[in-house]
């Protein structure tokens, strides 16, 4: 897979501001990108589900 030049920017943005924090730091920036993992394929099941079934609604 081949990166754009913005991805290897934003990879770089993204190591470097890790690196700079602390063991904690990096602990709690895991947490929240793990959480936001999760949530981004909670919502990704349930547009394909509402792309299945179009009347449904999201709550």
């Amino acid at each position: 897979m081949t990166q754009t030049k913005e991805t290897v920017r934003r990879t770089t943005e993204f190591n470097t501001l890790f690196l700079n924090l602390n063991e904690k730091g990096q602990e709690a920036a895991l947490t929240v990108l793990k959480s936001l993992d999760f949530a981004q394929s909670v919502m990704n099941v349930q547009r394909a589900e509402n792309q299945c079934n179009p009347t449904k609604q999201l709550v």
